[in-house]
């Protein structure tokens, strides 16, 4: 496999087939990085099929990519406050979420490595999506998840025929039990999409289809929930990629949403660090947006870092503000789960602290399916 992986921290650089996680010398975390510049033939990427394959000269090669079907996704225009606003819809992908995104570049990364069963931990949507893909390649999959995730994600894991391990309490119990496993049984693979790097060189792709859908050309501002940060970094290190490459003059200002219960970033933003510190990371409440209550973002430093380069902002959303985005994007055609309703309240509170422009673009991030939740949300609907 072509390329390194290259330590977030000390620079430290390792063959991207080592398949490691972390950096061996300092355990920060590691992006993929190819052997050359990043290629964008646009006229070419024009005649291709509208999948996230097309970017194929940009993306780790592969000889035969997992597929199951990630089309582009529509950018759907839509209002908030009067406000013109454009709706990136990743609950078309295959699985529901935008995680289908890095799982079918993940996945394809193990198949070619002849990986024979994997392990992850995760709050329902990346377990579903690697589960989903993992079928796909004949790759036996355990998904460690807390026993308080929607029905609907575990059933889902369920169905396409990965192992479920339900564990009881936080979610950082489900990591601690996938841990314990992997020290009984060495020989799974840990196929982490919080810190393996090639998920998130398939989050890179959401990026690259945003400024090809606006004609080549960058949004203003990109509006996204965030818990672990995956969504923000993709797209920032997306965007980065289109720049360096002359085919955009900017990059986005990115506005990261949190719900105020598990607000660690925002609030580590709000204080002016670089990072998230520990006793930040340990204060967390339950709630609706369970897809983001990610106390511990494993990135946070390279989370704080985008926020910064891109001069975006962090803002918080309370409990009955998230209900009110599913209600108020239901109504207005878009049925989205908790975690991606976030953003109706914090494009609100973006339009308050950040006067735009007028005539200036904003794109937010539907990250999950109304049907990843569809329990909740019922009892959240008016009699």
């Amino acid at each position: 496999m072509p390329g390194t992986s290259t330590c977030t921290s000390c620079d430290a650089h390792y063959p991207a087939d080592d398949n490691l996680l972390r950096c061996s010398a300092c355990d920060a975390p590691l992006l993929h990085e190819p052997d050359g510049k990043r290629i964008f033939p646009v006229d070419e990427i024009a005649t291709r099929p509208a999948e996230m394959w097309r970017y194929r000269e940009a993306l780790p090669p592969f000889h035969a990519p997992v597929r199951l079907g990630e089309s582009v996704t529509p950018l759907v225009p839509f209002q908030v406050a009067e406000i013109d606003v454009l709706a990136k819809c990743e609950y078309c992908l295959p699985t529901g979420s935008y995680k289908d995104r890095g799982a079918a570049v993940l996945t394809s990364f193990l198949a070619e490595l002849g990986v024979q069963e994997a392990v992850e931990d995760s709050s329902g949507n990346a377990g579903a999506a690697l589960a989903g893909y993992c079928a796909s390649a004949g790759i036996a999959l355990r998904v460690f998840c807390p026993e308080s995730a929607s029905i609907e994600k575990l059933t889902q894991i369920r169905l396409y025929g990965a192992t479920l391990e339900r564990v009881p309490g936080p979610r950082a119990a489900a990591t601690e039990a996938l841990h314990e496993y992997l020290q009984a049984n060495p020989g799974s693979v840990y196929a982490s999409h919080l810190w393996h790097p090639f998920f998130l060189e398939g989050i890179r792709t959401l990026a690259w289809e945003i400024c090809e859908q606006l004609a080549w050309r960058a949004p203003d501002w990109v509006v996204t929930p965030v818990g672990a940060g995956g969504i923000l970094l993709g797209l920032h290190y997306g965007f980065r990629d289109l720049l360096h490459a002359g085919l955009v003059e900017h990059v986005p200002s990115l506005l990261a949403v949190q719900a105020s219960h598990n607000a660690s970033v925002c609030d580590a933003y709000v204080a002016g660090l670089d990072h998230v510190p520990t006793p930040m990371l340990s204060e967390s409440l339950p709630t609706l947006a369970e897809g983001i209550a990610v106390p511990v973002p494993v990135r946070h430093r390279e989370v704080m870092a985008a926020l910064r380069e891109s001069d975006g902002d962090a803002v918080a959303v309370s409990e009955s503000e998230i209900t009110e985005g599913i209600l108020a994007l239901g109504r207005a055609g878009l049925a989205v789960e908790p975690t991606s309703a976030v953003i109706w309240a914090g494009l609100q509170q973006l339009y308050e602290r950040r006067p735009l422009v007028e005539g200036s673009t904003v794109v937010t991030i539907l990250s999950g399916s109304s049907l990843k939740a569809g329990a909740a949300i019922t009892e959240l609907l008016p009699n």
